[in-house]
């Protein structure tokens, strides 16, 4: 025996599995100028940046595909182009929006969107330049961080409408990207000064920076809280594209560092928490890379990569509550192509898709705030809220709405089936006759 082993994993074998054409959404017209994802979906909804004058964003809703009519609902509530947008975790219908224009607006969505839709809710000011990054807190309803040009972090308070922590003189270039940790008790920021800087927004220093990458392009980052790291993902000086992870209790140097491809496409990440997996595209490419990350080195484990003959511009992820546990999808996600949005889902195979696989959904963060704005701005730090992903028993606002492939059938129903069929062809051939 050579004593190799392998190593155990229930991801092993996780694939992706695009949506048939009939499932697709045909010729969108998306605006995919800048470093932003493009796209962004709640599982009920999806918005893209679209084209034309002002900062238009288009909405539609995700159990809709087919040809998308020129007609469709348009956001116009900015004047400049609209760079990054979110939809709030605990409210379908409402979505967050940051232009060009210095401003990050609140929008809500009618159940049924309107032609054009030129009224937001709120209006949030206090960047001095455009914002291009903008995120929200995953306990506390209405708790947005923006981080913008003019080198500033924001977090505003939606329902009060103005920006009640402001981190000014940190940041000593331009912001990239901004994330919560999985309770919102610290916040990640990239930034063209090349610096991966982790803070507490209530407290007025930074925890921890240190220079993630020495290339200039967009770095990206993802808090990996079971396991106390932050991934971060970027260029080298000779556009080598690379995946980091930090240690949040020692930033002095990265505990694993790995080599992707040499490739000019900015990367976006997302990351399961429940299932501890880490997806990777490039735009431009045609492939979504996907990792398993765990406590003991090497840490980072590839396991397998989605691959298509067309590249992607942007994507997104939707929300965990809204993928169909029915066939074993543990994600799901919404891939602009050249000419239309591909929903792609990512199952893991299992022969006996009847039963709900506990051990691949655990349970989950539920749509659901578990503190105010005021809560947290006081000190607070409460758990997410908890839901099974079990079909029936998932809390909070619908938001499954996308269509998914049916689960596939035993042998034992296509051969009732077949019977049935056969024999009510023996019935009409005997009223024939």
């Amino acid at each position: 025996m050579s004593g190799r082993f392998v190593r155990a994993s229930s991801f092993r074998h996780v694939h992706g599995q695009a949506a048939k054409p009939e499932e697709q959404f045909q010729g969108p017209q998306v605006q995919c100028a800048g470093d932003g994802n493009f796209i962004a979906s709640n599982g009920k909804y999806m918005a893209f940046a679209g084209k034309g004058g002002g900062g238009p964003v288009n909405i539609l809703r995700n159990n809709q595909p087919g040809r998308i009519p020129n007609n469709m609902p348009k956001l116009e509530v900015h004047k400049a182009k609209v760079v990054d947008f979110e939809f709030s975790p605990f409210d379908t219908q409402l979505l967050a929006t940051a232009a060009e224009d210095n401003y990050v607006k609140i929008s809500r969505i009618p159940e049924q969107p309107l032609a054009v839709q030129s009224d937001c809710l709120t209006t949030l000011a206090g960047h001095d330049k455009k914002v291009v990054c903008i995120n929200f807190h995953p306990t506390a309803s209405n708790v947005l961080a923006s981080g913008g040009f003019d080198h500033k972090v924001k977090i505003f308070d939606c329902e009060a409408g103005s920006a009640v922590l402001s981190y000014d003189d940190q940041h000593r270039d331009a912001l990239n990207h901004i994330r919560w940790n999985y309770d919102g008790s610290m916040l990640a920021t990239t930034a063209k000064d090349k610096m991966l800087r982790l803070f507490d927004p209530r407290d007025q220093k930074v925890v921890a920076e240190v220079e993630a990458f020495a290339g200039s392009k967009k770095a990206s980052c993802e808090f990996i809280t079971k396991h106390n790291m932050v991934a971060v993902v970027g260029f080298t000086k000779s556009s080598m594209r690379q995946i980091k992870l930090y240690d949040i209790r020692n930033m002095a140097q990265e505990i694993h560092s790995e080599d992707l491809d040499q490739s000019a496409g900015v990367l976006i990440p997302y990351y399961d928490h429940d299932t501890s997996m880490l997806y990777i595209a490039g735009k431009g490419d045609c492939t979504v890379k996907y990792f398993e990350i765990v406590a003991e080195a090497p840490y980072l484990h590839f396991l397998s990569a989605y691959s298509d003959n067309k590249s992607h511009k942007g994507l997104c992820f939707i929300p965990k509550t809204a993928c169909n546990t029915q066939v074993c999808e543990v994600a799901h996600c919404l891939r602009i192509l050249n000419d239309s949005i591909v929903p792609i889902s990512f199952q893991v195979p299992r022969k006996n898709q009847d039963t709900f696989q506990s051990d691949i959904f655990p349970d989950t963060r539920a749509p659901i705030a578990a503190q105010t704005a005021a809560q947290y701005i006081a000190g607070g730090n409460p758990a997410p809220e908890m839901t099974s992903m079990r079909p029936g028993e998932v809390r909070g606002p619908v938001m499954t709405e996308f269509v998914a492939a049916a689960p596939k059938k035993t042998y034992e129903q296509l051969e009732t089936e077949l019977a049935a069929a056969l024999a009510k062809i023996a019935e009409l051939e005997a009223r024939l006759a």
